[in-house]
């Protein structure tokens, strides 16, 4: 699990790493691969629940399904 992005010392200072790369003395692991997935992962799954929650309205429950499967479908597609 390699780290991604990198914060330099206490500041705003925020870079993502490439291929070949090493950040060098002042740059800390700021976030890694599997955390950002996690995170993403989570936030689409709130957003299809959102959908779950109007697809019991009465006005359009088929296209609220319709979004939160096609939610569900892009996380898969993620991993």
């Amino acid at each position: 699990m390699n780290p991604i992005l990198y914060r330099y010392k206490d500041t705003e200072s925020v870079i993502k790493v490439m291929d070949g790369y090493t950040p060098v003395e002042g740059w800390t692991p700021l976030f890694d691969e599997e955390t950002i997935k996690a995170a993403t992962d989570a936030a689409l799954e709130r957003a299809a629940l959102v959908c779950d929650e109007q697809a019991k309205e009465p006005e359009c429950p088929e296209r609220a399904t319709y979004c939160a499967e096609a939610i569900r479908a892009l996380k898969e597609s993620k991993e």
